[in-house]
């Protein structure tokens, strides 16, 4: 998703609610409605909608506390990374 996320008052988008999804579907990221500076609703495009859902944001949660904590592991090459996979698996690697 974009990063250009944009907000865009109540007031404003009253009448032009139409244009205000449009832009956000056409730009793929998120229109933020606010109401005297807060936001208090997102207009997300429906293809990309998945990646707001409690399960892969958690998922996602996990994965940053993994890199926080050095659970993580580069590897030189595909190879090796196919083969560690192969060895957690308990596969033999050829």
């Amino acid at each position: 998703m974009s990063e250009d996320a944009f907000e865009i008052p109540l007031s404003e988008a009253d009448g032009h609610l139409p244009d205000v999804i449009s832009t956000a579907a056409q730009r793929h990221t998120i229109a933020y409605l606010t109401d005297q500076g807060r936001r208090v609703a997102a207009i997300v495009p429906a293809e990309e909608a998945w990646y707001w859902t409690p399960g892969w944001q958690s998922a996602e949660a996990e994965a940053d506390a993994d890199a926080q904590e050095g659970r993580t592991h580069a590897f030189d090459s595909m190879d090796d990374l196919f083969a560690e996979i192969d060895a957690v698996r308990g596969e033999r690697s050829e």
